[in-house]
């Protein structure tokens, strides 16, 4: 089963009422990560694997309805990963 195959079925497991914040996650995520490649070489770049499960974890338990006000990606996802810590 590839990377995308495996997160497709998750979404299975994570309630409706959750999906907006997930959508706003992977977004955010997504630009963080378009942004640091034309900042840094591709052998530069690594995803924290379990920072991330972790993150999906919280949005199955508690949502993040926050997502949809962020101004500032970066300090976003540095306050996120000190809160989940």
């Amino acid at each position: 089963m590839s990377n995308k195959d495996a997160i497709i079925n998750e979404l299975q497991y994570i309630p409706e009422s959750k999906l907006s914040a997930l959508y706003d996650l992977i977004h955010y995520f997504r630009l963080g990560i378009n942004s640091e490649i034309e900042q840094e070489s591709d052998e530069d770049l690594a995803i924290d694997q379990h920072q991330c499960l972790k993150t999906i974890q919280k949005i199955k338990q508690e949502g993040l309805s926050g997502f949809t006000e962020i101004n500032d990606v970066k300090t976003y996802i540095q306050d996120l990963k000190h809160e989940i810590s």
